[in-house]
């Protein structure tokens, strides 16, 4: 199946597609609970500028929510578990059987070179954190410190314990699932012992049946996903990408493949795009500017990003000072169908103040200081739990009641 889409009605779909317009979430933890199910996939990160990236995803589409809330309400009532999905990710816990596959091929190919290299340096440390976490289980690093399991200096890519590495290599091959966390420190438990019994017991699927399934999950949590370019989004399916099974799954209707306008690359779709795209022609944008999160599904794709959205945008918290354009943590705006600025911004939780380092104005965008953008800015305070806000000329705003 084949479309041709202008690039207004790309924009809505992708909106429509990635949660950000026509959903209407509950405050608080029942929306994050909707929001998550819908998006079946958060990206993590440790930094914690803002709160983390997953926490800023969840709040750009449900009001009430606070840092730390997702991942501890996650875990907590066993609504996902952690694993590799577009890199590491938080996914919905009744999709465990789909990833199966991934884990009885051993898991992700870097931590897969690790674990060989530990059992050939280290042979009996994987079969005694093993151990430990089933007697003591859940467990993190620190608890294997304190019960000394496995303290061995390994130099393996780099400098790390080896009770470290065993537990990453238990979790990569499905062995064990990451309980909780405390502070974003993992606890790791028997698999067994997170996952529900009905979910381990589906039959497994071939590693060919998990690509095949991974490429239309991607479409549909990317809502367009550019056939060419943009590597970042194709983790685990670049030999996918390549082996025609895209171009199949279109013959046989089972994905769209979205031409835009003006834009030479072509887009995967879920197969129902076009009924998904009248659906969300008739659903009003958000009332106010939304701040994204750099891993947003949204903005996953740059280069689509690019042409798309006509917004170049490139998260540079890992580049050195000097080499930044924008920022440090910087934060796109997105109001309606286009992209109204951008922020750079810290928090201060022990003054409980939100400072805007820097806010630069897309062409035709928001300034910081217009009304719509002073209530949304007032809306991420709420989510920080935040009492003020300064600005770059020196202006503070205090906390006021934003819905």
């Amino acid at each position: 199946m084949e479309l041709h889409w202008s690039k207004e009605e790309a924009r809505v779909f992708h909106l429509y597609a990635t949660g950000l317009q026509g959903h209407s979430y509950p405050k608080g933890e029942e929306g994050i609970r909707r929001c998550f199910a819908d998006l079946a996939v958060l990206q993590l990160d440790p930094l914690p500028v803002l709160g983390r990236s997953h926490d800023l995803v969840v709040q750009a589409r449900v009001n009430g929510t606070h840092p730390g809330q997702v991942l501890d309400l996650v875990h907590a009532e066993r609504l996902g578990f952690e694993y590799w999905d577009k890199v590491l990710s938080l996914i919905p816990i009744d999709l465990y059987p789909q990833f199966r596959p991934l884990m009885d091929a051993g898991g992700e190919r870097y931590e897969r070179r690790r674990e060989e290299r530990l059992r050939k340096d280290y042979p009996d440390a994987i079969d005694a954190v093993h151990k430990a976490v089933k007697q003591h289980g859940p467990l993190s690093s620190r608890e294997l410190k304190d019960l000394e399991v496995a303290q061995e200096a390994h130099r393996g890519w780099k400098a790390t314990r080896v009770a470290n590495v065993a537990l990453t290599a238990l979790w990569n091959r499905g062995r064990t699932s990451v309980s909780h966390r405390l502070s974003f420190r993992r606890y790791f438990d028997l698999i067994e012992r997170v996952i529900p019994e009905h979910l381990r017991n589906v039959q497994s699927t071939s590693l060919d049946q998990f690509g095949e399934y991974l490429l239309g999950k991607r479409a549909r949590n990317a809502g367009l996903l550019p056939l060419r370019g943009d590597m970042d989004s194709w983790t685990f399916l670049r030999n996918v990408r390549t082996s025609g099974l895209p171009e199949q799954q279109v013959k046989d209707d089972k994905l769209a493949l979205v031409h835009v306008e003006g834009i030479k690359t072509p887009f995967l779709a879920p197969a129902d795009a076009e009924e998904r795209l009248e659906k969300a022609r008739n659903e009003p944008f958000p009332k106010l500017p939304l701040f994204l999160s750099p891993l947003d599904p949204l903005i996953w794709s740059r280069n689509a990003l690019r042409g798309l959205w006509d917004f170049e945008y490139s998260w540079e918290v890992y580049k050195p000072a000097p080499k930044r354009r924008w920022g440090y943590y910087v934060l796109p705006v997105l109001y309606g169908d286009r992209f109204v600025g951008r922020f750079d911004g810290k928090y201060d939780s022990s003054t409980k103040t939100l400072e805007v380092l820097s806010y630069h104005e897309e062409p035709d965008g928001l300034s910081w200081s217009e009304p719509l953008m002073m209530e949304a800015f007032q809306r991420f305070l709420a989510y920080l739990g935040g009492e003020r806000i300064t600005f770059p000329d020196g202006e503070v705003c205090e906390t006021s009641a934003v819905s």
